[in-house]
């Protein structure tokens, strides 16, 4: 949800300063009381500005992943998570928004036992 402009907000804290309440501020602008009592809180403080949020940090360009891929095309998502430090899924969900299929299979789980499909497992 985007927050509210600065120019609401001001118009909220200015309805409850002309002595509206603030449960008539949150009908007439159609907003939590929550909210109104947040802003005039924040008034009070000097800031009516939403707060920044920082977003998530990429630990990995897609440019890169992409020659990764193309230079060791046989490598599974666990090898390529590894290599550039970060989950597997990480490496699922950025290939899937480059529209990069990739789909390894060891024919031998972590445990040792052989994986259902594997042809070497229906001699």
């Amino acid at each position: 949800m985007k927050a509210l402009s600065i120019d609401l907000r001001e118009r909220i804290v200015r309805f409850v300063k002309d002595g509206g309440t603030k449960a008539d501020a949150a009908r007439n602008f159609n907003i939590c009381w929550r909210t109104v009592q947040r802003y005039c809180k924040a008034d009070k403080a000097g800031c009516l500005a939403p707060k920044r949020h920082p977003g998530r940090k990429r630990t990995f360009e897609s440019e890169s992943l992409r020659l990764a891929v193309a230079r060791n095309n046989d490598a599974t998502l666990q090898e390529h998570a590894k290599a550039f430090g970060v989950s597997h899924n990480a490496i699922w969900k950025r290939l899937r928004q480059m529209a990069i299929t990739l789909k390894k299979n060891s024919c031998v789980t972590p445990r040792g036992t052989r994986r259902r499909g594997d042809s070497s497992a229906r001699s």
